[in-house]
């Protein structure tokens, strides 16, 4: 039976064969519909203007404030958008960000993270190290193993699907909120520590 289905299966492949030879193939004619790709290319500028806009909006909505330059790394497939699984980036862009504006700094190679579902301990380290003076990791999705890493790193990771720059800056605002609660916590620590007479 198995012999059979395997004959088969090379009869069929030798019979595909022949319907892509050379001289078919110079034969064909191309179909090229001018129609269908100035429909494609008109989708593609509206979503390029729509994020053009859409940056434009999250950067001017601030106020101008004086604050303390974070980096943070970025999982991303392109677009400007955060749109990458964690255990899947190859790489990371690096963006530079103040509360009023989020600027691109550089990419940073890592190692593949997540393999089958599973993720390599020394590839982890390697992508804790490339990225140990990033603030946060803007992520479409990540494992629970992987964020408390990160954490014990001091690395937080924060999952999103937006745009970059919007992202960014809400991740901004969380950290600073969390700065000032931190300093509030010290500073109730040290009034309540008793005096010894």
């Amino acid at each position: 039976m198995v012999v059979t289905v395997y004959h088969f299966f090379i009869d069929d492949v030798n019979y595909r064969s022949q319907e892509f030879t050379k001289d078919k193939i110079l034969e064909m004619k191309p179909e090229y519909d001018q129609d269908k790709r100035q429909e494609v290319h008109a989708g593609i500028e509206k979503f390029r203007e729509e994020l053009k806009i859409a940056k434009q909006q999250v950067v001017f909505s601030k106020k101008k404030v004086e604050n303390p330059k974070v980096l943070v790394a970025v999982a991303t497939k392109g677009s400007g958008l955060v749109n990458q699984h964690f255990g899947h980036a190859k790489e990371f862009q690096i963006y530079e960000v103040d509360g009023n504006e989020v600027n691109f700094v550089g990419h940073r190679k890592v190692g593949n993270y997540c393999l089958g579902g599973y993720g390599e301990k020394a590839t982890l380290e390697g992508i804790i190290e490339t990225i140990s003076d990033c603030k946060a990791v803007l992520v479409s999705k990540i494992g629970d193993s992987p964020k408390e890493k990160l954490q014990e790193a001091g690395i937080q990771a924060f999952e999103s699907y937006e745009i970059i720059e919007k992202a960014a800056l809400e991740f901004y605002e969380q950290y600073l909120q969390e700065q000032a609660q931190a300093e509030v916590q010290v500073q109730e620590n040290k009034d309540a520590t008793p005096v010894l007479r």
